[in-house]
């Protein structure tokens, strides 16, 4: 692609991620914000993106039968995307519907070593902040909205916090739900860094599943979450 060509279709997304950083500041009371000099940090994290489930396991189904394993991929596309064009350190766990086991040989076997690879290769790196992708699933299809949980560092729980908050304004302010410590969760208890889960909305209501599947909700939800992080890192730098 040219470079014209490359600016010309994704000005527009940097823009919008710049509002979204503002509308973030905003919610959550913090008024220094940048998103154009990720370099100038004095620590560069490394931006761990994890596409949640995969290959032999595609998570849940949604209520029209697309697999959830497809709308985590797309949606952290996406939102890798963003975030090195804004300058970032990104690593995705999974560019493909493939999962990352590499031994077993069983079903169960092979997501456990599915889960144990994600933690070490997250584990093995410099300064990660792990942002895992998911979709939500109810029996009964009135619940919707974004829900983030968060590893057992007090810095999970803080950048949980700003995510649940600007996830809600800018996206369903009608949601009310807080963020939950990650309990239960392999990889969100084993990762030694600051990490979140973000569960996008409930496949399991039909209006939330039609946007979920849609490039520009898709768009909007990554704009959001990566201005959040701009907002995170430019603070925990400041500190």
């Amino acid at each position: 692609m040219k470079t014209r060509d490359f600016l010309k279709r994704y000005a527009y997304i940097y823009l919008y991620v710049v509002s979204a950083c503002l509308l973030v500041g905003f919610f959550i009371g913090n008024s220094a914000l940048s998103v154009s000099n990720p370099q100038d940090f004095t620590i560069q994290s490394t931006l761990v993106i994890d596409a949640g489930h995969g290959g032999m396991d595609g998570g849940t189904t949604s209520c029209t039968g697309v697999l959830e394993s497809k709308i985590n991929l797309e949606i952290s596309k996406r939102l890798e995307r963003l975030l090195s064009l804004l300058g970032y350190k990104t690593v995705m766990v999974r560019t493909e519907d493939v999962s990352v086991a590499t031994e077993g040989n069983t079903i169960r076997e092979q997501k456990r070593s599915d889960l144990r690879n994600r933690v070490n290769l997250v584990n093995e790196m410099d300064n990660p902040i792990y942002i895992s992708i998911h979709q939500n699933y109810y029996p009964e299809s009135r619940y919707y909205g974004p829900q983030v949980f968060y590893a057992s560092s007090p810095e999970s729980k803080e950048l949980a916090t700003q995510m649940q908050t600007s996830l809600n304004h800018a996206l369903t302010a009608s949601n009310k739900r807080g963020c939950k410590k990650a309990e239960g969760v392999y990889i969100m208890q084993h990762i030694d860094c600051c990490g979140i889960l973000v569960e996008c909305g409930f496949l399991s209501n039909p209006e939330e599943e039609s946007r979920l599947r849609t490039p520009e909700y898709q768009k909007q939800l990554c704009s959001v979450i990566a201005g959040t992080l701009a907002n995170y890192l430019g603070k925990a730098t400041v500190g």
